[in-house]
């Protein structure tokens, strides 16, 4: 990536299924003044692809993923560049990682290094589960089983992140 390159905006969907399986879909849009991504030939852009997913998955190596008290190892599964316009590029990730679930309370943690956030982003979590409790910084919001955060550029974010759900 470019040094010109700038993270302007991030979204991500996060859906756990009753068996504990995550899926988590990732968009990244970044603002890009000199188009370096425009101007990828086919061989550039698939080694760009490549080097994208290997540092993707070394953050998520990094991190301390749990469900239940028990570690699960997230896998960086797709990563897609494409363009809103020629200088506004976008990276998509698709992320599985999978944990056991039980009847009652489940709590799923992510710890990992502490860090102001650049630039704002939201993400929703569907849970199959009532959410209970959420400790991680933003605006977070409880909808059922669903939870929605909006994090503002400038937050401190990272330490440890908690979701605490019920399942009847």
């Amino acid at each position: 990536m470019s040094e010109d390159v700038r993270p302007i905006f991030a979204r991500a969907f996060f859906n756990m299924d009753p068996l504990g399986s995550v899926s988590q879909y990732m968009v990244f849009y970044y603002r890009d003044p000199k188009a370096y991504y425009a101007g990828l030939s086919r061989e550039a852009l698939k080694r760009e692809l490549e080097a994208v997913k290997r540092n993707m998955q070394s953050f998520l190596d990094e991190e301390a993923i749990s469900i239940n008290g028990r570690r699960v190892e997230a896998r960086v599964i797709h990563v897609d560049i494409g363009l809103i316009a020629i200088d506004l590029p976008y990276i998509t990730f698709l992320i599985k990682f999978r944990g056991e679930l039980r009847r009652g309370l489940n709590v799923y943690e992510d710890v990992y290094e502490e860090e102001v956030a650049e630039y704002p982003y939201e993400f929703l979590w569907s849970l199959p589960g009532r959410v209970v409790r959420a400790a991680m910084a933003g605006d977070v919001r409880i909808h059922g089983s669903l939870l929605s955060v909006r994090v503002p550029a400038g937050t401190k974010v990272g330490g440890r992140e908690s979701i605490e759900f019920y399942i009847d």
